[in-house]
């Protein structure tokens, strides 16, 4: 009877099981890598002023708007300081990633703001010529007329603008750095 004979050496197969092993041992670089792409991305989605999906982040109101100073252009930027304190920190086997500033949680998810009825001083300046007092708040060192004034309860709404996520393209990323350090020897990228 004729036969055939196969032999087959397990060493290259069993390195790369034992390397990937290894990575699942201590996942800690590999979740390191995944946090410095989620600053990356995110990042671009603060470029590009839009949640996660692609949508466009909601236009800013023109009262608000009107009042900006600084990157007028910018949606929910004003210093940068959401944007700039976004963290990642990987634990055992965890990464966690957002940031600590509680006004983002009201950005990504929208919600509303009740202001209560207060006084307060306000502080005007008044026309030396003509007593005509501005309608424009200024500062105390830069007043000459003050008064107090009452101001009612209001509501702010702000709108829902998703900034915190993965895209289907993040999505792929991170898998495929996880494959980097699964099958480090597969020649994928």
């Amino acid at each position: 009877m004729a036969g055939a004979t196969f032999e087959f050496d397990g060493t290259g197969a069993l390195a790369i099981i034992n390397e990937a092993a290894a990575a699942v041992a201590d996942p800690k670089p590999m979740l390191r890598d995944i946090g410095e792409y989620l600053l990356l991305a995110h990042d671009r989605r603060f470029a590009s002023q839009s949640s996660p999906d692609g949508t466009p982040w909601q236009a800013l109101s023109p009262a608000y708007l009107k009042r900006k100073k600084k990157n007028r252009d910018k949606i929910l930027t004003l210093d940068g300081f959401l944007k700039n304190t976004l963290r990642y920190q990987v634990n055992d086997n965890e990464l966690v990633f957002g940031t600590n500033r509680i006004y983002g949680a009201m950005h990504h998810f929208g919600g509303s703001i009740d202001v209560a009825a207060r006084s307060q001083q306000a502080y005007f300046r008044q026309d030396k010529k003509t007593g005509d007092v501005g309608n424009l708040f200024v500062s105390k060192r830069k007043s000459n007329f003050s008064q107090w004034v009452t101001l009612g309860a209001y509501t702010i709404q702000i709108p829902a603008r998703p900034w915190l996520g993965t895209s289907e393209d993040d999505n792929y990323a991170i898998a495929g750095i996880a494959m980097r350090y699964l099958l480090p020897n597969s020649g994928g990228s």
